[in-house]
């Protein structure tokens, strides 16, 4: 990158067939970042039995210290469903409390400004908690059953979990009272396609697809958001904590916060490979440093001796890192064909008018997903992939393939899938990026994977891993883009 607030952008050219259809809005359901369940059934009664009094019941009767490892893990999902269960059931005696609280406080002159908090004293006193708590329990229980009463179906009925469902209403809530050309609610379309994929997806990325979805419905709504969030909420804020600390926050727009990001933490990395042998400052305190620096200050009890000769404040700043911000648009959206939104990695969704803004004035990498460009997929018997293949490799996959991990694929091993001593090829279809944890302790973690041939030719392979425990997991390939819904032109 030229400088440290270049995005590069990566190219995603399979969207380009998007763009020459005109017609309705395009669905694609494909699940990026989530895993499957795929363990053969065991003979454990809760397994076939819906979330009630019912489950409760057999699920009291049994101690799971008795039961077989695998069964154990069958337990433990039976018992979030049942308490997604009894969740639901809570909210639903949420609303009828708020209904009646507002009833009994109705005046002559219909609804008071003060009866939100009059509902939230009630539910506080009856749970011991604080009324801004039992605003926000009041709230959520709405969402649920009254605002969006599929997502409580979903989670009474197991097929999501309470933070699942909370993923969602808050993510779709700026859509609330926006019509599309049918005159049906926007939030109500994102949350009918969101509760389609988001059984096997964990809440942080189900908050990303979620954040997609809004900025596909809306576009011009989402760049007005952002806009007026800018203006509101930028600065800088201090405040204290314990142990003689205190914490400097920076908020502002996520492209120039994630530059400002990058660039100390590059510059931390070369202070710590340069310092003196005897210098045990943790990467943290070298961010620290590298933060001061940029000011031609020190951090306090250390004067600019303990920098490296050619790294004093006085010399370093004038030459900052590069750093690179990655940011992966659909084409459509650069030709001005769809108003798909792009991806800032690191952060998330970006609305298309700001990644149109971004692509002025950036250095574009070509990203395709078959193997026409300059890539090489396949290192036959090597032990190590060379520069190409592993930039293939994490360009083609945003994270670590391990059940539940999110780690950014640029922190990750190019894995072996299966271990290279048991046979795995040095080759696209054979390598996916692993998390140094999840990768060089697998063996001692007891975790292990069973290869099955990708779809693709040139896919990500596709294993399914076995827990300590036996039980047996799918992860789905995670693309650089997955856009749930994408609206077209008309």
């Amino acid at each position: 990158m030229p400088d440290r607030n270049s995005p590069a952008g990566a190219i995603s050219e399979p969207q380009l067939a998007a763009g020459v259809d005109v017609g309705p809005p395009r669905y694609v359901v494909d699940m990026a970042d989530g895993w499957h369940d795929v363990s053969a059934p065991t003979r454990c009664p809760w397994e076939c039995i819906s979330p009630g009094p019912e489950l409760a019941r057999v699920l009291a009767g049994v101690h799971p210290a008795t039961l077989d490892p695998a069964e154990r893990v069958s337990y433990l999902a039976a018992t979030e469903r049942l308490i997604g269960w009894a969740q639901v059931t809570q909210a639903h005696a949420l609303v009828a409390v708020a209904d009646a609280v507002t009833e009994a406080t109705a005046g002559e002159r219909g609804s008071s400004s003060m009866q939100q908090s009059w509902i939230a004293d009630e539910v506080a006193a009856a749970l011991h908690i604080a009324p801004r708590t039992a605003t926000y329990k009041v709230n959520a229980g709405a969402a649920l059953v009254r605002d969006w009463p599929m997502l409580g179906d979903a989670v009474t009925a197991g097929r999501l979990t309470l933070a699942q469902a909370r993923e969602i209403y808050e993510g779709v809530s700026a859509l609330s009272g926006t019509l599309d050309a049918s005159g049906e609610d926007l939030s109500e379309v994102a949350v009918r396609e969101l509760v389609r994929i988001a059984g096997d997806l964990p809440p942080a990325r189900l908050r990303e697809r979620a954040a997609r979805m809004v900025t596909s419905l809306d576009p011009s709504a989402a760049a007005r958001r952002r806009e007026q969030a800018e203006r509101d909420r930028t600065d800088v804020s201090l405040w204290g904590e314990p142990d003689g600390m205190a914490c400097l926050a920076a908020r502002g727009p996520s492209v120039d916060t994630i530059a400002v990001r990058e660039a100390i933490d590059a510059y931390a990395k070369s202070l710590r490979a340069h310092a003196p042998a005897h210098d045990a400052r943790s990467l943290g305190q070298w961010r620290h440093a590298a933060l001061m620096a940029a000011f031609g200050l020190t951090p306090i009890g250390r004067d600019s001796t303990s920098l490296p000769q050619g790294d004093r404040p006085d010399v370093g700043v004038t030459d900052p890192p590069r750093v690179e911000i990655r940011v992966t648009v659909p084409l459509t959206t650069l030709l001005d064909l769809t108003d798909s939104p792009g991806e800032l990695e690191g952060y998330g969704p970006l609305d298309p008018a700001l990644v149109r803004a971004l692509a002025a004035d950036a250095d574009w990498v070509r990203w395709v997903t078959d193997p026409v460009g300059d890539y090489l997929i396949d290192s036959g018997n090597r032990r190590f992939p060379g520069a190409r293949l592993a930039r293939f490799l994490r360009d083609r996959e945003s994270r670590c393939k391990h059940p539940s991990c999110g780690v950014k694929a640029r922190h990750c091993d190019a894995d072996h899938l299966p271990e290279h001593s048991r046979g795995g090829r040095t080759a696209a279809t054979g390598m996916s990026p692993t998390c140094p944890r999840h990768n060089r302790h697998r063996e001692s973690s007891r975790w292990r994977v069973e290869p099955e041939d990708p779809i693709d030719p040139y896919g990500a392979p596709e294993p399914v891993w076995v827990s300590p425990l036996g039980r047996r997991y799918a992860t789905a390939v995670a693309r650089p883009l997955a856009l749930d819904y994408i609206p077209m032109r008309t």
